[in-house]
């Protein structure tokens, strides 16, 4: 992993995200790290707190499949409305 240039570094573009936001962790993320790289980023988006979620799992780099769906089922249904 090497450290983007200015232009393309997310923490320069994730002030710039004010869309509701649904991010999905795990506790021991050896990829992203929970210090130094979930935490700074979501409080980096520019989404209004009311409009940001961050959920942590106690797994690694991927989320238990189920949780996934449910969460980002239910985080859709908030800001598009149900599924008729």
């Amino acid at each position: 992993m090497q450290k983007p240039s200015p232009e393309v570094d997310q923490f320069n573009f994730a002030p710039r995200v004010t869309a509701p936001v649904l991010m999905l962790n795990g506790r021991y993320d050896f990829v992203y790290p929970p210090d130094t790289s979930q935490e700074p980023m979501f409080h980096m988006l520019g989404a209004p707190k009311e409009h940001k979620r961050r959920v942590v799992y106690d797994t690694g780099h991927d989320t238990p499949r189920t949780e996934l769906i449910k969460e980002t089922l239910n985080w859709l249904d908030r800001y598009l409305g149900p599924v008729k």
